[in-house]
C-alpha cells in the first residue's frame, strides 16, 4: 500500500500566441486568442521562471510584449529577443509572467458556454466558471505530503524548485484529496468519484472486499466500468497521453521496481484497460514525453522515488528527490510554446501524509498552479477547494462537460480554481 503520504502535481498548458477564437469542443484546436508569450526565465535545475507576457495581434496587426528569449511570429518582426504575437504581429521587450498586453478582441466566436473576456489583459474564452480555455493541459502526480510538510522544506532548503515555482506563480494553502489511500484519489480525480474504491487495490485480478481490501492489504482487483476524462477527451477529438516514468511497456498493469501502476488511473477503467490498441496509444512510458510534441492534455506520473513516495519511512530526502526532479521537468514544460501559447501547469499532491494523525485532521495538501493567464507572484489561494474542484477546472479549461461530483455544488468547498485567475 506504501507509506501514509500522497502527492499529486497536475500541469496544463495552453501557450500565449495568437489562436482563432473559432473552434469547439469538439476539436483539439482550443478555439481563442491569446497574446504573446517570452520564454520561461528559470536558473540551472529551478523550477519555474518567470515567462514573458504579451497581448495577439491579428493579421496585420500589433502585439503586446513579449518576453526575451521568444521567436517572432509568422511574418512578425520582434523586438529586442521578444516574440510577435501572431501573423503580421510586431513584439516588444520582455515583461513577466501573468502581465501583458491586450490582443484583439475575440469576435464573439467562442465556443457555445464561452465568453470573450481577458485575464491578465490577453484575450480569452472563458467559461461561465471563469476557468479560461486552454490550448494545452499538463498533469503531474506527486505522493503523500501534507502542505504544512512541504512549506517547512521549502521555507528551509529542503525544496528549492518548489520554493521557485511558489515564489514566481500561485499556490493553494486549502487544497484537499478527497480520500485515503492514494488510488481513490486518483480515480476521483479522472472521473469524478471514487468509484468505491478504498484501497490501493490493482487493476486486474479478484474481485475486492473487505478481506483483500484494505488499510493492510490490496491483493484485489478494481478495474471499473466507468466514464472518465480520457473518454470525454477522446469523444471531443482531444489529444491525450498519461506518462507513467519507468512504465516500460505501455499500457503495463503491473507494478515492478519503482513504476507504480497504481498511479496510472486511465488503466483502471475498462474500456480503456481492455482495448489493447486504445490502451497503448494513450498510456505510454514517460520517455516518450517532450513539451514540443505535447497532446492537448498530458498527464505526468514520475516514479515512486521522484514523487516523494519513497523511501518509505519518509524523511527529509523523499521532498529533496521529487523537488530536484521537479526542477529540469517543469522548466522543460515552462519553456514550451505548449504552455507559454495558453497553457496551465498545475502540480499537485494525491493526499496528506497523516502528519496529524491517522484519524486526525484532513490537512491540506499542496497545488501550485502556473498560466499566463493566472494569478503570478506568490498568490495564495486560501478556498477551501479538492481533487474534484480540480476536475472541473481541467473540463472547463477543455471545454468539457463535467463529470460526477465535478459537476456537484458542496458546501464550503470551491467549485473550481477559478480564484487562481484575474477577473481581468
Amino acid at each position: 500500500m506504501g507509506r501514509y503520504t500522497w502527492t499529486l502535481v497536475t500541469l496544463a498548458a495552453c501557450g500565449l500566441f495568437c489562436f482563432s477564437c473559432t473552434s469547439s469542443g469538439g476539436s483539439d484546436s482550443p478555439g481563442y486568442s491569446a497574446g504573446g508569450a517570452g520564454g520561461a526565465d528559470a536558473g540551472t535545475g529551478a523550477m519555474g521562471g518567470s515567462a514573458g507576457a504579451g497581448g495577439s495581434a491579428g493579421a496585420g496587426g500589433s502585439a503586446g510584449s513579449a518576453g526575451a528569449g521568444a521567436s517572432a511570429g509568422a511574418g512578425g518582426s520582434a523586438g529586442a529577443g521578444g516574440s510577435a504575437g501572431g501573423t503580421g504581429g510586431v513584439s516588444g521587450a520582455g515583461g513577466n509572467a501573468g502581465t501583458g498586453g491586450s490582443g484583439p478582441a475575440c469576435g464573439g466566436s467562442c465556443p457555445t458556454g464561452y465568453t470573450c473576456q481577458t485575464a491578465n489583459g490577453i484575450d480569452v474564452c472563458r467559461a461561465k466558471s471563469g476557468v479560461p480555455l486552454f490550448s494545452h493541459v499538463f498533469t503531474i502526480l506527486m505522493e503523500n505530503t501534507s502542505y504544512a510538510t512541504l512549506l517547512k522544506a521549502m521555507n528551509g532548503s529542503g525544496a528549492p524548485n518548489l520554493a521557485k515555482l511558489a515564489q514566481n506563480h500561485a499556490t493553494g494553502s486549502n487544497y484537499h484529496g478527497v480520500a485515503h489511500p492514494s488510488l481513490p484519489n486518483y480515480i476521483a480525480l479522472t472521473s469524478g468519484r471514487t468509484q468505491g474504491i478504498s484501497c490501493d487495490c490493482n487493476p486486474t485480478g479478484s474481485p475486492c472486499n473487505t478481506l483483500n481490501c484494505n488499510a493492510l492489504i490490496h491483493t484485489c482487483g478494481c478495474n471499473k466500468a466507468a466514464t472518465n476524462l480520457g473518454d470525454q477527451l477522446d469523444t471531443a477529438k482531444v489529444s491525450w497521453k498519461a506518462f507513467g516514468e519507468n512504465m516500460g511497456t505501455a499500457c503495463n498493469l503491473s507494478s515492478s521496481g519503482n513504476y507504480a501502476v497504481r498511479h496510472i488511473p486511465f488503466v483502471y477503467y475498462d474500456n480503456i484497460q481492455k482495448n489493447a490498441s486504445r490502451c497503448k496509444a494513450h498510456v505510454v512510458d514517460l520517455s516518450n514525453f517532450s513539451p514540443s510534441t505535447a497532446p492537448r492534455f498530458t498527464y505526468i506520473a514520475p516514479n515512486l522515488v521522484h514523487d516523494m513516495h519513497d523511501p518509505f519511512p519518509a524523511t527529509a530526502q523523499n521532498i529533496k528527490n521529487g523537488d530536484s526532479w521537479i526542477g529540469p521537468a517543469v522548466n522543460a514544460i515552462l519553456a514550451s510554446p505548449a504552455y507559454k501559447q495558453g497553457g496551465l501547469l498545475v502540480v499537485v499532491w494525491d493526499e496528506d501524509d497523516l502528519s496529524g494523525g491517522v484519524t486526525g485532521t484532513d490537512d491540506p495538501i499542496p497545488l501550485f498552479l502556473a498560466s499566463p493567464y493566472a494569478k503570478s507572484g506568490g498568490y495564495v489561494s486560501k478556498l477551501k477547494a479538492d481533487h474534484y474542484s480540480l476536475l472541473a477546472t481541467l473540463e472547463d479549461g477543455l471545454g468539457l462537460s463535467r463529470l460526477g461530483n465535478a459537476a456537484t455544488k458542496r458546501a464550503g468547498i470551491a467549485d473550481t480554481l477559478s480564484d487562481y485567475f484575474p477577473a481581468k
